[in-house]
């Protein structure tokens, strides 16, 4: 009668093999079960087979081992193999037909034990959006401007002057008594111009903290009592 191991993960499949092996069971009557390849990690124990389900049942790819079924199980069992399976964990068959024969009179009890298994997966939580944008303000400032102002004072001139000098006097046809002053102000023109005044550094860093996970798990043990049949006493 063949039996079934739950295992955890790779170092404790390598346990589980060698163990069988150092205890006289051969390789090709180990059988790894899994969802996925172990072909590489199988390299140190090439007699031991691999199977994978690919659409069949745990039955039937314990029957393509060597063509019978040598392993019952209840519905309790089967469910949680498969489901085991379908979660990506590892299933070890062991075929004992072959294995150590026992002694007359002597029988064994298997004693399982579940183990724990932690994986850890990336999730993501949010994210951190940075955007930029442009904004306005309205900036005020005196700037002094200067303009020209033209003052026009008449005064009164003390004393004539001589007939002869105001005689001598010549009027010009350019000018014919019209005095041009240019007048300027200063206009304000207003430049903007962009300069950089700060710069935003943004850095993502990977912090590790630790949590504490814990499970219960069950394993097989034996009470031995005595019970006396007290009419053979008497």
């Amino acid at each position: 009668m063949g039996q079934i191991e739950l295992i955890a993960d790779e170092q404790h499949l390598r346990e589980r093999l060698t163990h069988y092996i150092e205890t006289g069971v051969p390789e090709n009557k180990l059988t790894v079960m899994s969802t996925r390849g172990y072909a590489d990690f199988l390299i140190d124990f090439p007699d031991v087979n691999e199977r994978m389900p690919a659409g069949r049942s745990l039955e039937e790819m314990l029957a393509q081992l060597d063509g019978s079924q040598r392993l019952t199980m209840t519905n309790s069992e089967r469910e949680n193999y498969t489901n085991a399976l379908n979660n990506g964990e590892l299933l070890l068959y062991i075929d004992n037909e072959s294995g150590i024969e026992t002694s007359p009179g002597e029988e064994t009890i298997e004693l399982r034990e579940e183990r724990l298994a932690v994986d850890k997966e990336t999730v993501q939580t949010g994210e951190v959006v940075v955007e930029k944008y442009t904004d306005s303000t309205v900036e005020e400032f005196d700037v002094p401007v200067n303009m020209d102002n033209v003052t026009v004072e008449r005064r009164a001139v003390e004393g004539e002057p001589l007939f002869e000098t105001y005689n001598n006097t010549e009027d010009s046809d350019d000018d014919l008594g019209i005095i041009r002053i240019p007048v300027t102000k200063e206009r304000i023109r207003v430049i903007k111009e962009h300069v950089v005044t700060e710069e935003i550094v943004i850095t993502k860093e990977v912090v590790e903290k630790m949590e504490h996970v814990s499970g219960t798990v069950k394993h097989d043990d034996i009470r031995v009592s005595e019970v006396k049949n007290e009419d053979v006493d008497k």
